[in-house]
């Protein structure tokens, strides 16, 4: 690819994970919102995620909301008496700021037995952004982020030449690989000191009408875990020809995980753009295999991470109706060696923060971050 392509925009007027289009018009939306949030004591935000999971059927839409509300109660007391194994908002931001400390060896590097959790982020970084102009502040504004999570694996994807330069000479502490060297194209870093990498290949998509491909890097992890890392960009747009081949893209990614040695580690991830629809007619995720986001509890306020009620970085001619999308992925399958303990834990957003300088996001989506206890 020679040239930097433009994002077209979408015609869709919901592109939300349900694969649910809105059948109402922007006030007509708005307005059922607001009868929900009045009839539920809530607020037009939750309502509007209720109503798209419920196909914009109000009564349907505060039924399971009801439902919900009970059977939280009903857990309520149990959860008194029983100790829960996912982490608290508390225990996730002591994570975040604190290892445990482990003790080294005479002669052995500190930086290998330092950290008791495993970090991944993902963040489809926008390097397309019509307003070009920002793309050296809002890429080091990732560069921030991932200085401020020190993630172990990194992936990012539509990244441009000028971004990959910033973000190789400011993250000197990370070694790069990339799907491309022009155009656009997906990026895998790694800290240097906690990996040692065998090889990275890049294996094209053949139907791919936007040079779209899957980069894989085989490394072990601090010198006793051997993992296979993906990622990738999967086709854009809402055509059916679009539709069909990311739907054979996600295919051939399962393919390579599973197809993978069954002592590997084996984590996938990235901006997928797929739609729930899409995801049943690829066979849905196949055994084996697991979703991050749905293992670790499936917190709402992670499930989208492409959303135009919080981004603002893209327009939308509607200020009633914005659509949202989980278009970004991680996806985990872990090695069959029972000594290997490697547990997903909890799994959050980044990015979420204007920088002030353009008033603007770092991206049009959020990052997605997954934790593992070793």
């Amino acid at each position: 690819m020679t040239g930097i392509l433009k994002r077209q925009p979408s015609n869709s007027t919901s592109e939300d994970d349900e694969g649910v289009e809105c059948p109402l018009s922007g006030a007509e939306a708005l307005a059922v919102c607001k009868e929900f949030a009045a009839a539920t004591s809530t607020d037009t935000g939750l309502a509007m995620m209720m109503l798209q999971k419920n196909e914009w059927n109000l009564e349907q839409a505060i039924t399971a909301y009801n439902n919900s509300i009970r059977s939280r109660s009903k857990s309520t007391t149990s959860a008194k008496q029983v100790k829960l194994n996912a982490p608290t908002e508390a225990d996730a931001k002591r994570a975040k700021t604190k290892d445990v400390p482990s003790v080294t060896a005479p002669g052995e590097d500190p930086t290998l037995k330092a950290k008791t959790r495993f970090k991944l982020l993902s963040w489809n970084i926008d390097g397309l952004d019509e307003q070009e102009n920002t793309i050296e502040t809002r890429t080091r504004g990732v560069i921030d982020v991932i200085k401020r999570e020190e993630p172990d694996v990194v992936f990012l994807q539509e990244v441009i030449p000028v971004a990959f330069d910033l973000i190789r000479n400011l993250l000197p502490e990370y070694d790069s690989y990339t799907g491309s060297n022009e155009g656009y194209f997906v990026v895998i870093l790694l800290r240097r000191k906690l990996f040692q990498v065998q090889k990275s290949e890049i294996i094209a998509y053949p139907g791919t009408n936007m040079e779209r491909n899957l980069l894989v890097v085989h490394a072990t992890y601090k010198n006793s875990i051997e993992m296979d890392l993906m990622t990738s960009h999967h086709e854009s747009g809402t055509e059916e020809l679009a539709s069909r081949e990311r739907i054979e893209q996600l295919k051939l990614c399962f393919k390579h995980m599973l197809d993978a040695p069954a002592h590997r580690i084996v984590l996938f991830g990235g901006d997928l753009n797929v739609r729930e629809k899409e995801l049943q007619k690829a066979g849905s995720v196949p055994s084996g295999i697991h979703d991050l986001w749905i293992e670790t509890g499936k917190r709402p306020e992670c499930a989208y991470t492409w959303d135009m009620n919080r981004n603002t970085n893209v327009y939308y001619p509607s200020d009633t109706y914005r659509p949202r999308a989980r278009f970004d992925r991680l996806y985990y399958r872990p090695s069959q060696e029972s000594t290997i303990q490697f547990k997903p834990v909890y799994f959050e957003l980044e990015g979420l923060e204007k920088l002030p300088s353009i008033k603007r996001f770092c991206s049009d989506h959020w990052a997605i971050q997954a934790y593992f206890d070793i």
